[in-house]
């Protein structure tokens, strides 16, 4: 484990490395001799830099990761003394390697993911959330009232896309409903959500699990959805925050004001008033149809909260277990860390006494973790 951490570790060094390149424009520009105001504002900018904390951030291009971005883009971050740097991963296992090797202070890559990587010895701190919910079983119209009922789903055959929260939790339906999915159910593991989409309409299986913003895709192509996974299970999580015990351990304020910066994003995207604007904010980190995003969002199957939810952690890593993901039962409540959220949450409110939706994020948070 620990070599393979090494030399993901030199890999996300050059990604960070490309990143940071500017381009030959830049380069001519830097080299003209600067005006005093230049001069000035140079310094200006030099200044407020060094006294805002370095953040690296680990995302996937998904509605579901809108948080993100919507604290980056209307500047809740730098308002919390955070100079946020936002990074793009294919996948989840690549960017939990990030965070393992203190590459990342911060990382959303689902839960079934890190869940599997802490059963194989990896290290996590899970201290706050990004999604819930937000995944669905699609298939062609005249299939998919049959397969409302998941006993239905005994010999047909199933594109997902393996360790997705979403996966996990279709087979943990199959499980409460008596199937066996290794003997009982035909599934085919496929590379990612737009596969599955090509291999359902191809009717090469009969349905798909597909995620945020693959579920209005499949609508798009025609598709119908079968059930959303939160008829499954009810506020079941998915994308959840996590840090290296290292990093959360020896810079617990900048969690705390982090935090702070991500519940003010989950305000100002609950506030239908602001919706255009969050749009164009996550438009410009996903590329899909401003339509998709509008729908992702505010159509209610997607729950986009910076809640721990420490219940549905445990509730989730359970389903693991049942459905043989996982094969060891154990406690990880020391492993999830509710405090910093609940500090963040404390001090929005304390500066803000008579807000509604902080006094609502303070029931919700007792409901979901203590």
């Amino acid at each position: 484990m620990k070599k393979k951490l090494i030399v993901w570790g030199a890999a996300l060094s050059l990604l960070f490395g490309l990143v940071g390149c500017n381009n030959g424009q830049e380069a001519q520009e830097a080299t003209t001799p600067p005006t005093v105001q230049n001069q000035n504002q140079q310094a200006q900018n030099t200044e407020q830099s060094q006294e805002l904390k370095d953040f690296a951030v680990g995302y996937l291009p998904t509605t579901g990761h809108s948080l993100y971005f919507i604290a980056q883009e209307e500047g809740y971050f730098t308002e919390e003394g955070l100079n946020v740097s936002l990074h793009s991963f294919s996948n989840s296992g690549e960017g939990i390697n990030a965070v393992l090797a203190n590459k990342l202070d911060v990382g959303t890559f689902g839960t079934a993911a890190p869940l599997t990587f802490e059963e194989q010895g990896a290290n996590l701190v899970f201290f706050g959330g990004q999604m819930g919910t937000g995944a669905g079983i699609v298939a062609k119209e005249d299939l998919a009232k049959e397969l409302e009922d998941p006993a239905n789903f005994k010999g047909k055959k199933v594109a997902t896309v393996k360790l997705a929260t979403g996966d996990v939790v279709w087979r943990g339906a199959l499980y409460d409903a008596g199937l066996d999915w290794e003997k009982d159910v035909n599934i085919v593991e496929m590379n990612s959500p737009a596969d599955v989409i090509v291999a359902v309409n191809k009717g090469e299986v009969d349905a798909g699990v597909v995620w945020v913003p693959f579920v209005e895709k499949a609508k798009q192509e025609g598709l119908s959805v079968v059930k959303y996974t939160n008829e499954y299970y009810d506020n079941h999580v998915c994308g959840r925050l996590i840090s290296s015990p290292e990093n959360f351990d020896n810079n617990y304020d900048y969690y705390v004001k982090f935090l702070k910066a991500m519940i003010k994003a989950e305000k100002f995207e609950k506030d239908q008033n602001n919706k255009q604007e969050v749009i164009e904010d996550v438009a410009k980190y996903v590329q899909v149809e401003p339509e998709i995003i509008e729908k992702d969002i505010y159509s209610g199957y997607l729950d986009q909260s910076v809640d721990p939810n420490k219940k549905a952690i445990i509730a989730m890593r359970d389903t693991m277990v049942n459905i043989g993901y996982l094969k060891e039962q154990k406690d990880i409540s020391s492993e999830i860390h509710i405090e910093a959220y609940k500090e963040a949450l404390d001090q929005l409110t304390a500066a803000n006494p008579d807000d509604s939706f902080y006094k609502e994020l303070a029931t919700r948070y007792k409901e979901n973790n203590l």
